[in-house]
């Protein structure tokens, strides 16, 4: 059946009609452009600039004078060991801390030194003082044992803002690089500890605990987390106990890690306070090296065991360029006196209090701060 010329034409004129006015409301639809325009005006004005603050601090040592210290009534409070640092870490993005010990759940597991277990209530205050990245690879990592090491991959799990590393509960975890995002600035971390003291992980189960043996499953750690992030930040146990001059074995490790993407390595383990640094590897990458942070708190006696490191670093990134912007080491002091523990920073610490601490005889403010400055001049 044939249209008439008329219907053609009524045809024709009703499609005009509707293309002109579909192409108005494209052209001339002043919200949408609007939008487009101001979006992009904004982004070229204004550089889009992400800034991350770390700040970590050192081994979190738990002897049984401290955890025995810290019995209540109703079970264990630990949570005035850390009100005084809470200042510092309350408005940073990432505050960790190296959990030295392992947390075990029968009381009658409970043990300081050399086979530590920990009353998983240590968490509890970390948590509520505001840790929230807590590195777990450390020499006592094994020292109860896999169901220990079970328990505290349980403990964990239960708080949900709160990130773990260098523990795994399967082999698949060991492979994933932890990443953290603000903003689109990626930050990788990794964690490894040099050994166990001895003990052994089982052999079907050799991916529990990240060891540092600067082989492969290291190298693809960090060659994966160089890929998916901007940058790599490894915390790293390692070094020799109560020596402020890192060894050539460390300096061995730190120019693995950092020849390998490692842009800023925390170290730990030695108990004493070392160094800051950066190193450049031998194929041109930079890192920046706190190459221990001593220890937070714990029951070793003596001002070079009680004076320990808060890392603050700053992170940066604009127009593409992610870099370390700034860092420095802050001192801290573990004060005993009276039977209690408290973990306080240098600036904050009083003569009045040294004069009280039990573990380190004719203490004085100055003694401390001429302990730090003289470490941080150390080369390493």
């Amino acid at each position: 059946m044939q249209l008439s010329d008329k219907k053609k034409l009524t045809i024709t004129f009703s499609v005009m009609a509707v293309s002109i006015i579909l192409l108005f409301v494209l052209l001339f639809n002043p919200q949408e452009k609007t939008a487009k325009t101001n979006n992009t005006a904004e982004e070229a004005q204004v550089p889009q600039k992400v800034s991350v603050t770390i700040r970590a601090v050192g081994d979190n040592l738990m002897h049984s004078p401290i955890f025995k210290s810290c019995k209540t009534e109703n079970g264990y409070n630990f949570d005035d060991i850390y009100t005084d640092i809470i200042p510092y870490i309350e408005d940073v993005d990432i505050a960790a801390i190296n959990q030295e010990t392992i947390f075990v759940e029968a009381t009658e597991a409970f043990s300081g030194y050399p086979s530590f277990g920990t009353p998983e209530e240590v968490g509890d205050s970390l948590v509520k003082s505001g840790f929230n990245l807590i590195t777990h690879a450390t020499n006592h990592t094994y020292d109860r044992g896999y169901n220990a090491l079970m328990h505290t991959i349980e403990y964990w799990d239960s708080h949900k803002n709160v990130d773990v590393l260098g523990i795994n509960e399967t082999e698949s975890e060991q492979q994933e690089v932890f990443v953290w995002e603000k903003d689109g600035l990626k930050i990788a971390m990794l964690n490894f500890t040099y050994g166990l003291n001895g003990y052994r992980l089982p052999a079907d189960k050799p991916y529990l605990v990240n060891l540092l043996d600067r082989g492969e499953l290291n190298k693809s750690l960090l060659q994966k987390a160089e890929e998916i992030a901007d940058i790599t930040v490894v915390f790293v146990h390692f070094g020799t106990e109560y020596t402020h001059t890192p060894t050539s074995e460390q300096k061995r490790d730190v120019e693995f890690l950092c020849e390998n993407g490692a842009d800023v390595i925390v170290g730990g383990h030695p108990h004493v306070i070392q160094p800051t640094a950066e190193h450049v590897s031998q194929n041109g990458n930079k890192a920046v090296v706190f190459y221990s942070l001593g220890n937070f708190v714990s029951n070793q006696s003596g001002l070079s065991k009680i004076l320990g490191g808060m890392a603050s670093v700053t992170i940066t990134k604009e127009n593409g360029v992610t870099k370390v912007e700034s860092y420095e080491m802050l001192p801290t002091v573990t004060h005993a006196s009276g039977g209690k523990y408290k973990a306080y920073m240098l600036s904050d610490y009083t003569d009045e209090l040294a004069k009280k601490h039990t573990r380190a005889g004719g203490l004085t403010v100055e003694k401390l701060w001429e302990t730090y400055n003289s470490v941080m001049e150390i080369v390493p």
